[in-house]
């Protein structure tokens, strides 16, 4: 298991649950929509103390937050044509911690509100 990068999965694909309650995989995968990668230079305070890292979700090419539970995607989560053609489908966009941790809840809850407040704090956040 890599120690330097967390990844975070849903239910179905977990490997194990951390000791927050979240679903991880050991490795970086195709059914990895978020992770934590170690880094020396970003500082984020946790419960758990000072914790070094960059956070990142999955995404689409125009920034909308990847939805893994189709059954609560709405049209918004719809990729444009350039979306599809032109760009990857998704790719990993550095986020704040508390944008991160929303997108967590959703990953362990599938509650959509949890969605909304991490797309809605990302949209205000000019990064």
């Amino acid at each position: 298991m890599n120690e330097d990068s967390k990844f975070y999965t849903t239910i179905q694909h977990q490997d194990y649950v951390d000791s927050d309650e979240n679903y991880r995989s050991q490795t970086e995968n195709n059914k990895v929509f978020a992770k934590a990668v170690k880094n020396g230079l970003s500082r984020d305070v946790t419960k758990n103390g000072p914790q070094y890292y960059k956070y990142y979700v999955r995404c689409s090419a125009s920034k909308i937050l990847f939805d893994p539970f189709p059954k609560y995607s709405s049209s918004d989560n719809k990729q444009s044509f350039l979306d599809k053609i032109c760009r990857p489908e998704t790719i990993y966009r550095e986020v704040s911690y508390s944008v991160f941790d929303k997108y967590l809840n959703y990953l362990k809850t599938e509650n959509s509100q949890w969605l909304k407040n991490a797309q809605k704090e990302l949209n205000s956040n000019v990064r």
